[in-house]
């Protein structure tokens, strides 16, 4: 994992677990003084449960891929954190690992067995014009600026033909249309790659998420066991319903862990009392005195 700043204000930071505290004082791992930034600002901290952004109380909200966190979201790689003009991207530590070589044709034409398991295969917007739109890859998807595009991307710096995303088998492929087509993946720049799930593809202002439950994760030949809980999911950035109290560095368990086990207690307590209940409207039936007529 590391942290770059693509507009120079501090040199990129490499971390594979901790935390990387953030603000405008000297102590700070990322000491950035004169940003405004509050003097412990934020943390960004790796656990055995994933990535976390956590920002101190007081401290103004950081806007991750273009929305606000007050308090706690997780993190992926590919993300983009903007501390007002400062900007934080989380990439890749080997820029090798994606690969660039692509199948030369087009995808075969599915069958209707293949489209139903295709269906499965996404494209998530993240930010940008395309926020909270789903693009299925059972038919090639093409990005660019042109009214002919599939994922028009209103951006005058971008072709009329960027980019096509394509569903080869079991994978998914990136194809620059136009040599000169520059997009990022997990915030390397590339033309053409073999995408993973979970992978963040952006083009200018546009994010999107690569969803693909099933397909081999990066770097494996084998695919992800049917219910098996892999990093395919969407995250959002959520504000956190537990206080994060600055001297901690432990991020809170989500609210859901304990539900489990307080929801099956609640449950044995209202069968008892029902069941009390149910005793006490007998006994009063069966032996309260009968008046006389």
């Amino acid at each position: 994992m590391q942290l770059s700043f693509p507009n120079g204000e501090h040199r990129d930071v490499n971390f594979e677990t901790g935390e990387v505290t953030i603000g405008s004082r000297p102590d700070m791992l990322v000491s950035l003084p004169k940003s405004g930034l509050s003097s412990h600002h934020a943390s960004i901290i790796a656990d055995r449960r994933g990535l976390w952004l956590k920002v101190l109380p007081g401290s103004q909200a950081i806007h991750l891929n273009g929305r606000p966190v007050k308090q706690l979201a997780m993190l992926r790689v590919g993300d983009l954190l903007c501390f007002d003009q400062i900007r934080i991207q989380l990439r890749d530590t080997d820029a090798k690992a994606i690969q660039r070589n692509i199948p030369e044709n087009a995808p075969h034409t599915l069958n209707e067995t293949q489209q139903v398991s295709a269906a499965r295969v996404l494209l998530r917007g993240l930010s940008g014009q395309h926020f909270g739109r789903i693009y299925g890859l059972v038919n090639p998807q093409l990005l660019g600026s042109g009214v002919n595009a599939d994922i028009v991307i209103e951006d005058a710096s971008v072709a009329e033909k960027h980019a096509q995303i394509e569903l080869h088998g079991d994978k998914v492929v990136l194809r620059a249309v136009n040599p000169q087509s520059i997009s990022f993946v997990n915030g390397i720049p590339v033309t053409d790659a073999l995408l993973s799930p979970g992978d963040q593809i952006v083009i200018e202002q546009s994010r999107f998420m690569l969803e693909a439950p099933g397909l081999p994760l990066r770097g494996r030949d084998v695919a992800v066991p049917s219910g098996t809980v892999a990093h395919t999911q969407t995250i959002q950035a959520v504000k956190s319903k537990t206080p994060v109290e600055h001297r901690s560095t432990q991020v809170e368990e989500p609210e859901t862990a304990q539900h489990g086990s307080e929801d099956t207690s609640a449950l044995w307590w209202l069968i008892a009392a029902a069941a009390i209940l149910a005793a006490s409207l007998t006994a009063l039936l069966v032996y309260a005195p009968r008046g006389g007529l």
